[in-house]
């Protein structure tokens, strides 16, 4: 039987013009494997059991369990099968079973259910003896259970994975509880933000419970570079908002690094590094930020030398809030330098200084101290050990008094040593990786605003110092995010939903529009645009993210206005409404009179607090935009702002935890009142 031929194929039909464009689409958005590192779907693991105390109990009490189980049931049925007294009829098996229960633990509640035989009194004397001695014996196992490294070792274990996994508040992943570890976990436990910590050594997770922190924070002692670590540890929990690799070794937080962007390729990583070819190892997979101390202090050292007023400005933005502001640096003229350092910090600082055209000698701490200083302006004493640091320095300061001293640290047990002997740079590594890190987790944009000012020349520099200082007091500034949404500004939204807001508003006072609270925008992001230091007078929009400096007083009158309904009705109009339905309607009628009389007497309308304007931040790679400005009348006009490009390598965040709805005030004080503290 012959098969059948298949049709002749005739020319194949020409694609459509929709179907080109859907293979146009398909083949760009096909991932590139040169530049994507993960290309597969992967779940973070989770191989620890939560039931794996259980199991090693149930196995180390096997022996002891059978003995008690033996016991019980020889003692039982013996009971049953000895006869009673006579006339009276041989116990149930409950009956026996029951007795036995309570005479094994020696309570003794008689004989029931009737007086026992000369028989079975005997054969419970005998079950007394035999159940007291197999329940001691259990007992004792289980007391040596408690010292068992494989049992302490799953209970802690399951502890901290039921404690991770009921976790409801977005919390940061710290890993590595060492000095930088502790100072992070400390602010950010000062803001109110949950923590989950993960160590290699024991001791510094027993710290954990003696450090007074306000929340609970889980901690647990394990090798963080195990995926599976990190994976029980809540890298795979939907309120994790970060990760930090802040161990003591560099190849572990590579590795921390890797494991996190491949798994979880959208949440935030920063780590902190030594040298720069593990830095690039790490910048390979895109981290947030890779902190280089040894790098940065170089870069801190010339600010401070070059441009004064910069640095100041710049250490106390990122200092601790609270902390006032610090005198300006002494101006020095410094040409020929002498690095005494081992280790890869000799090499970042000797590149910085050399680059900034500074005339470098380097001198290995092992062939003693350096005798002849007198051609040296400054000294670097970077050793890696305080001791040999502080005793260099003191000879320099001997020998050469007028040298400049820059010191390394590495305990900060060293660092009131170091207030008294007061050197003229203090390096002292794990304050400036603390300082970076909180920065970051202010806000991503926050860095992007100080990386920005870095930039600036003296003379902006104290210029804005000066408005700073003037506006929020000489105390470093709390600084937090606004995101203008629904949720976190809920009552701007449903007024943007018919009037103009401009940023200026929400400054004002709730108590009294005229006068300005103790904060400021620093920064003002709108899509792929950062503006710096924005003019009050910007019209915002709907997901508009601000970067805000204050005091703590002064976000709480904040909070007021961007909850309450009826208070940013005032602070953009100057009107007060009242709450009730019968106090609006007669407010309303009010205002329409009060207007028309004022409309024909020609008087002008009510102002506000005077917006301030910072001067423009300098430099050839800043980008001018113009933003929508609005008046108090609901006008628009245009004029300049200060804009930073976009960094295109920026990964995106999520967002910050917001503070709890206030419940407005029924009442506000006059105008003219000074606000309340």
């Amino acid at each position: 039987m012959s098969s059948p031929t298949a049709p002749p194929r005739g020319p194949a039909p020409a694609p459509s013009s929709s179907s080109r464009r859907r293979r146009r689409r398909a083949v760009h958005r096909a991932p590139s494997r040169s530049t994507q590192l993960r290309l597969g779907h992967v779940e973070v693991p989770r191989e620890l059991p939560d039931l794996a105390a259980v199991f090693i109990f149930l196995r180390k009490m096997r022996g002891p369990l059978s003995a008690v189980f033996a016991t019980m049931t020889i003692g039982s049925v013996g009971l049953a099968l000895v006869p009673g007294p006579e006339g009276q009829p041989n116990l149930t098996a409950f009956q026996a079973f029951y007795f036995m229960t309570f005479t094994a633990s020696t309570i003794g509640l008689g004989e029931i259910p009737y007086a026992y035989s000369t028989a079975q009194r005997a054969w419970v004397m005998f079950a007394i003896y035999m159940s007291v001695v197999t329940w001691a014996y259990a007992l004792s196992r289980v007391m040596t259970l408690g010292s068992d490294a494989a049992f302490t070792s799953a209970r802690r274990a399951a502890t901290f994975s039921r404690a991770v996994h009921h976790m409801r508040e977005p919390f940061t992943l710290v890993l590595g509880y060492g000095y930088i570890g502790r100072s992070v976990v400390r602010a950010l436990d000062m803001r109110g933000r949950r923590v989950v910590v993960v160590d290699q050594e024991t001791s510094p997770i027993e710290r954990v419970g003696t450090d007074l922190l306000t929340t609970d924070v889980p901690g647990y002692t394990a090798d963080a570079r195990d995926p599976v670590i990190l994976g029980v540890a809540g890298l795979d929990h939907p309120h994790c908002e970060a990760v930090l690799a802040l161990t003591g070794d560099e190849e572990a937080n590579l590795q921390i690094v890797m494991a996190c962007r491949l798994l979880r390729p959208e949440m935030p990583v920063l780590a902190r590094v030594t040298t720069r070819p593990v830095a690039q190892a790490m910048r390979d997979f895109n981290p947030t930020a890779v902190i280089n101390a040894f790098d940065d202090y170089g870069r801190f050292l010339l600010l401070s030398l070059h441009r004064p007023y910069t640095y100041r400005l710049i250490m106390w933005l990122m200092a601790e809030a609270g902390t006032e502001l610090p005198p300006l640096p002494p101006r020095f003229t410094l040409k020929r330098w002498l690095v005494v350092s081992d280790g890869p910090f000799g090499d970042e600082i000797a590149d910085d200084l050399t680059a900034a055209g500074h005339e470098v000698v380097r001198h290995n701490p092992a062939d003693g101290v350096p005798r002849d200083l007198s051609h040296i302006d400054a000294v670097v004493c970077g050793t890696e050990s305080d001791a040999t640091n502080l005793s260099l320095a003191a000879h320099a300061r001997r020998t050469r008094p007028q040298a400049y001293l820059a010191v390394r640290v590495m305990s900060h047990q060293r660092l009131p040593l170091l207030e008294a002997f007061k050197p003229d740079s203090v390096f002292f590594p794990p304050g400036l990786v603390t300082q970076q890190v909180l920065v970051h987790l202010v806000n991503p944009h926050y860095w992007k605003f100080i990386a920005a000012i870095m930039s600036a020349e003296d003379a902006w520099s104290r210029e804005v110092t000066e408005g700073l200082a003037a506006r929020l007091t000489t105390k470093s500034p709390d600084v937090r995010p606004l995101r203008i949404n629904e949720h976190e500004t809920p009552a701007v939204v449903r007024w943007m939903e018919k009037h103009t807001v401009t940023l200026g508003d929400l400054f004002r006072s709730p108590y009294d529009r005229d006068l300005h609270i103790a904060a400021t925008p620093l920064l003002l992001v709108r899509g792929k645009k950062r503006l710096v230091l924005p003019d009050e007078t910007t019209e915002l929009k709907l997901g508009d993210e601000i970067v805000i400096a204050g005091q703590t007083g002064a976000f709480n009158s904040q909070t007021e206005v961007i909850y309450d309904d009826s208070t940013i009705h005032y602070v953009v109009t100057g009107r007060e409404i009242p709450t009730s339905w019968i106090g609006r309607v007669i407010s309303r009628r009010s205002r329409e009179r009060e207007a028309l009389a004022q409309i024909a007497a020609g008087l002008p309308q009510p102002g506000g607090a005077e917006p301030r304007t910072w001067p423009a931040l300098p430099g050839a790679d800043q980008l001018m935009a113009s933003a929508e400005t609005a008046s108090s009348a609901g006008s628009a006009a245009e004029s300049e702002v200060r804009e930073w490009p976009d960094d295109k390598s920026e990964k995106p965040s999520r967002p910050a935890a917001t503070a709890a709805k206030p419940t407005p005030s029924p009442a506000r004080a006059k105008a003219g009142d000074p606000p309340p503290s």
